[in-house]
């Protein structure tokens, strides 16, 4: 198989493809990255940003454009086969319908920034990244960010339609007791004493 052939069946167009990921047989990365620039020259890839890269396609609008939240989510919150973080603050709150107001700036915890907390660039967009407060993956991820949401928010921000919301996410994760007990630690007294204040406790029911 073609090393382009390889690259279109493995990640498709339109799709982020990181140059950290690409395996091609035995060649090295010095080899990937000289075939990826000439793939590039050639208009058959193209290079988004530092290590990352797409294959275009031809619209009515012209070259098709790489999906900014498809980069960030792959870089930060899932790489294709677990997850590695999580949208955190005004973020978070928006994507479950709590808030109406739009952050500008994107909030993340995530296994991918070992600083406590910076801020970077992705494309022409701007997201604040903060170190994992423990490794996330597939089985603590919905449970660690509902924590973060009771750390970030106060019992007062919780109404009937707010904890209801709240509750649809809970079963719909199925977050439980046990890995609310089992996350809690990482986090400081003020995430379990939102989640008891505010009534939330009640809509953990396993």
């Amino acid at each position: 198989m073609e090393f382009f052939d390889y690259l279109l069946e493995t990640f498709g167009e339109n799709e982020v493809i990181l140059l950290n990921e690409i395996k091609y047989k035995e060649y090295s990365l010095p080899w990937i990255k000289k075939a990826v620039a000439e793939l590039c020259k050639d208009g058959k890839l193209v290079h988004f940003e530092k290590g990352v890269y797409y294959i275009p396609t031809n619209t009515i609008l012209g070259q098709s454009r790489l999906d900014l939240k498809k980069v960030i989510r792959k870089k930060y919150i899932n790489d294709g086969e677990k997850y590695i973080g999580y949208y955190s603050g005004v973020t978070f709150l928006n994507m479950l319908g709590l808030s109406t107001q739009i952050p500008n700036i994107l909030e993340i915890y995530t296994n991918n920034e070992p600083s406590r907390i910076r801020e970077v660039s992705v494309g022409n967009g701007h997201v604040l990244l903060r170190r994992a407060r423990a490794k996330i993956n597939n089985e603590n991820v919905a449970t660690m960010s509902f924590l973060e949401m009771m750390n970030f928010t106060d019992a007062s921000f919780y109404d009937d339609e707010k904890r209801k919301i709240v509750s649809e996410y809970i079963i719909q994760n199925r977050i439980t007791r046990k890995s609310i007990a089992q996350c809690s630690p990482y986090f400081p007294d003020k995430a379990m004493r939102t989640l008891i204040e505010s009534g939330v406790i009640y809509a953990v029911t396993q």
